[in-house]
């Protein structure tokens, strides 16, 4: 993503000895006249209006300002002695600058109440007007805690869970649990098929510049080709809610983060494909399947996949059973009258066969 700039506002910093709300600029509290420490970070403004003037966007844009080793006072960065004691601010602590001061926007301003006697003042307020006391920046939000789900219910659906898996498995212990008995080849039936398939219009959608000369087009429509971090020409600026950045100066720079969109044309189009249109069967008798379903191909129609399979009918004692076979191999070893050991399920379903001994 990009970052793009909007503009610079004005920061506040609250003081930790009185706690009145000072301007950012302001190296000392204009309530009680002590020096910011190095640890108090600053804060969105309750007065969130752009700075137009050239001279104060240069100044909040400069190098972050320093702490005085010695007193602790902020001076700006260019500064060689301490503007509090004089002092030399070599080795002195600088600012952090780049961290996220929260969201920027032109939200109405909420009424502060008071934290010392609860008289509500208005948003812009610095001091309270019944008191004096200095105001905490910005509205409380109030958490909300999403209320707990009923206990019952709970212990409901875990029953019912236990239950459907207690359900699934019993059946698959009777799918599993078979019995063996020996039956008898009575006879095997073959079947041979051929798909056919023909050629027939299908309708595509392609970007515009993929698709084949000639076609036929239908409807077209503007579509997301991709999404990229740099401008570009036509594409379409998409960018997130603006934010503040503290510049260590008492000032903080609203940003926006945003990507850009390219679209193009993605169109509809028809072209002549091969698909399966039916098939052709051929039955018989037998260990051998003899010959296959003929088609002639031609210029719109072709012979397809293939497929073969041959049914094994075994007789037991009152019952009889199919097992179907895909390999002419293997359907080759149940010659008829031939004895083989059939496994089957409480559902009496066929699930294994095994030559007899």
């Amino acid at each position: 993503m990009s970052q793009k700039q909007l503009g610079v506002v004005e920061l506040e910093w609250v003081c930790p000895n009185c706690g009145n709300r000072s301007p950012g600029p302001e190296k000392k509290c204009l309530s009680c006249g002590k020096p910011q420490p190095e640890d108090v970070e600053f804060v969105q403004p309750v007065d969130k209006a752009l700075i137009t003037d050239a001279a104060t966007i240069a100044e909040a844009t400069r190098a972050p300002d320093i702490h005085c080793p010695y007193c602790g006072a902020r001076n700006q960065a260019d500064a060689q002695n301490c503007r509090n004691c004089g002092g030399a601010l070599a080795g002195g602590t600088q600012r952090q600058a780049g961290r996220t001061v929260g969201a920027y926007g032109d939200t109405p301003i909420s009424p502060i109440n008071c934290p010392a006697c609860g008289a509500q003042n208005p948003g812009d307020a610095r001091r309270c007007a019944r008191c004096g006391a200095g105001l905490v920046p910005g509205p409380q939000l109030e958490e909300k805690t999403p209320p707990p789900s009923a206990p019952g219910c709970s212990r409901t659906l875990i029953a019912i869970g236990i239950g459907i898996a207690l359900v699934l498995l019993i059946l698959l212990y009777l799918a599993l649990r078979t019995t063996a008995t020996v039956g008898v080849v009575r006879d095997v039936t073959w079947q041979r098929t051929v798909v056919v398939e023909a050629l027939v219009p299908v309708r595509r959608e392609a970007w515009l510049k993929e698709i084949p000369a000639g076609a036929p087009l239908g409807q077209c429509r503007s579509a997301l080709v991709r999404t990229q971090a740099e401008p570009a020409p036509n594409a379409v600026e998409v960018c997130g809610t603006p934010y503040t950045v503290d510049q260590g100066t008492g000032y903080g720079q609203v940003v926006q983060d945003c990507e850009y969109q390219i679209y193009a044309d993605k169109c509809q189009y028809t072209v002549e494909e091969w698909k399966a249109v039916d098939s052709l069967v051929t039955t018989g008798e037998g260990l051998v399947a003899n010959e296959w379903p003929a088609l002639a191909a031609t210029a719109k129609q072709r012979p397809g996949r293939r497929n073969e399979e041959y049914t094994v009918v075994f007789e037991t004692d009152g019952a009889t059973y199919e097992y179907v076979v895909k390999d002419p191999n293997e359907a080759a070893l149940f010659s008829e009258g031939s004895r083989w050991t059939l496994e089957i399920n409480t559902f009496g379903a066929l699930t294994d066969v095994q030559p007899a001994r």
